[in-house]
């Protein structure tokens, strides 16, 4: 099964270091939209605090075209960066990290601004919930009304997901399925319709 982690749910750590709280808000945000939203809801949750730092990959966790961070006023480099890095070797995809800071006084300088961004993602990471995202490909069927008990037989053996329909001559599926399940799904498609009907890629 191909596919990749990503959050099931929503976890807000708190790490106090030297008076300062680093709180880490960690949750889904599978679009760019969710990411920003995710951000908001932060802070307003925790309003006032000193910065929101933020960390994200947006899709799969290996598409760097999908990473996000921000320092939010933080020395360069002593936040976003090390929390992404945290969130890239979870090889968690679809997710948003912002980090609150409430200054406590003291500071800490660029390692310890470091050490500690990272940390407090580090533990919220692993009080994380993930479930498996399953990659599909789209594809088409075309067939006959007589055939449509045959295909709905295939579909649920296979798990395909219907996307749109089309009924007028002869019926239209657009169908998403994982991609090692096709040899497969044609094979018993062919068993029940007698060769009639076999899936097709969809054409971007």
């Amino acid at each position: 099964m191909a596919g990749y982690r990503i959050p099931q749910t929503t976890i807000a750590h708190e790490l106090l270091v030297k008076g300062s709280r680093f709180i880490a808000v960690v949750g889904h945000t599978p679009s760019v939209a969710a990411r920003r939203q995710f951000v908001q809801e932060a802070q307003q949750s925790w309003p006032q605090a000193s910065h929101y730092c933020l960390a994200a990959i947006t899709g799969a966790p290996n598409h760097e075209q999908s990473y996000a961070m921000s320092d939010d006023g933080e020395p360069s480099g002593t936040a976003g960066r090390p929390m992404l890095q945290v969130l890239m070797k979870q090889e968690v995809g679809e997710v948003t990290a912002v980090v609150v800071r409430y200054f406590g006084g003291t500071k800490l300088g660029t390692g310890g601004l470091q050490r500690a961004y990272s940390q407090v993602v580090v533990e919220a990471m692993q009080l994380l919930q993930t479930t498996v995202k399953v990659l599909r490909n789209e594809y088409i069927l075309c067939f006959d009304y007589a055939d449509q008990a045959a295909v709905d037989y295939a579909m649920g053996q296979f798990d395909a997901k219907l996307g749109t329909a089309e009924y007028l001559q002869q019926v239209k599926l657009t169908l998403e399925l994982e991609p090692e399940k096709v040899d497969a799904f044609n094979q018993v498609l062919h068993g029940q319709t007698q060769g009639r009907v076999t899936l097709q890629p969809q054409e971007d």
